[in-house]
């Protein structure tokens, strides 16, 4: 089962977007578990976590997120649209399409 980290401010938006994903995600048989945290708390659960997704309004921080997670895991920015609409399956089919770690 592979694992996905929304990364926002304070996780509640990602917290958002992340069930909505889940939902979708489950529905389409995907084998993956979708979970958000707040930017104060990614250095602590991030070592759990296959791939990452960090919301548009925190991008100056991507350069300091892939610090923690290293060259081995994939790092994305959210397209602010999508995001900012909580598009789930937009989102989704974002990460099948760019993240194949995430895909069994």
């Amino acid at each position: 089962m592979k694992k996905l980290l929304i990364c926002c401010l304070f996780g509640n938006t990602a917290n958002s977007l992340a069930k909505k994903m889940q939902k979708i995600a489950n529905a389409q048989n995907h084998q993956m578990i979708i979970s958000a945290v707040g930017l104060d708390n990614f250095a602590s659960v991030a070592p759990a976590f296959d791939c990452f997704l960090v919301a548009p309004h925190i991008q100056y921080k991507l350069s300091e997120l892939k610090a923690v997670v290293g060259d081995l895991r994939p790092i994305a920015v959210i397209e602010s649209l999508p995001y900012a609409s909580l598009d789930g399956e937009k989102v989704l089919s974002f990460v099948l399409a760019h993240m194949p770690e995430m895909i069994d």
